[in-house]
């Protein structure tokens, strides 16, 4: 399956939750629109799961992407900058020790593969593509850089410049983060409202940012 296919897949999930908000509303009395009540007020957790949702997709997507074009680049000429510097920290020789340590990946009889292998398991599997500047800094890695720029190119209609578009994506990476490691919460215990018209809109724009994104690396 290709990573495009695969984030297919997962935003559906998120399209997914907000339906079913949708339908226990309906199962519920409560309507299509309007301010829920205390005893209703649970079913606020499926859009803002559906906002998680959005955002997990997208990251696993960039993953996904580094994960196929990584060796692509090691092979360019020349090797994207960003990615030197970065399998130089992942193969650091320095004394007897770490020289032990890199042997078998220098032995390998593709050592190439296996550097990439180690790149993925020490350091690209901890790390989180989602917010704007982590996005950028992963498609300097694979040689695209100026990312948005390149998005936005492909972006027809208002709101769609660089800035414009790493804005939206920012805000919606800090309500995921909200939502994620606050409960959404305000200072003062509130929770923060939320309409299922912003998950839609933010799997809609992680939907077109993503499918932007694929035809820049692959052209389609």
């Amino acid at each position: 399956m290709t990573a495009i296919a695969h984030f297919r897949s997962s935003i559906a999930a998120a399209d997914h939750l907000v339906a079913m908000y949708a339908e226990l509303r309906r199962s519920r009395n409560l309507g299509q629109r309007g301010r829920l009540d205390a005893a209703n007020v649970d079913l606020l957790s499926l859009p803002r799961a559906a906002v998680v949702a959005s955002l997990s997709a997208l990251d696993a997507y960039v993953h996904a992407v580094l994960y196929e074009r990584i060796p692509l680049a090691l092979q360019a000429n020349p090797v994207p900058t960003a990615l030197c510097e970065l399998m130089a920290s992942t193969l650091s020789i320095k004394n007897g020790t770490t020289f032990r340590d890199a042997l078998p990946l220098l032995a390998a009889p593709d050592s190439l593969s296996e550097l990439c292998t180690r790149l993925k398991d020490k350091t690209l599997a901890f790390l989180s593509y989602q917010a704007p500047e982590k996005i950028g800094a992963a498609y300097e890695l694979i040689g695209h850089d100026n990312i948005f720029e390149s998005v936005a190119g492909l972006w027809q209609g208002p709101g769609t410049e660089p800035d414009d578009i790493k804005r939206n994506l920012a805000s919606y990476v800090k309500r995921r983060n909200q939502i994620a490691h606050e409960g959404d919460h305000e200072a003062n215990g509130q929770p923060r409202p939320m309409q299922p018209q912003y998950a839609q809109g933010c799997g809609s724009f992680v939907d077109g940012l993503a499918t932007r994104l694929n035809r820049v690396v692959y052209g389609v």
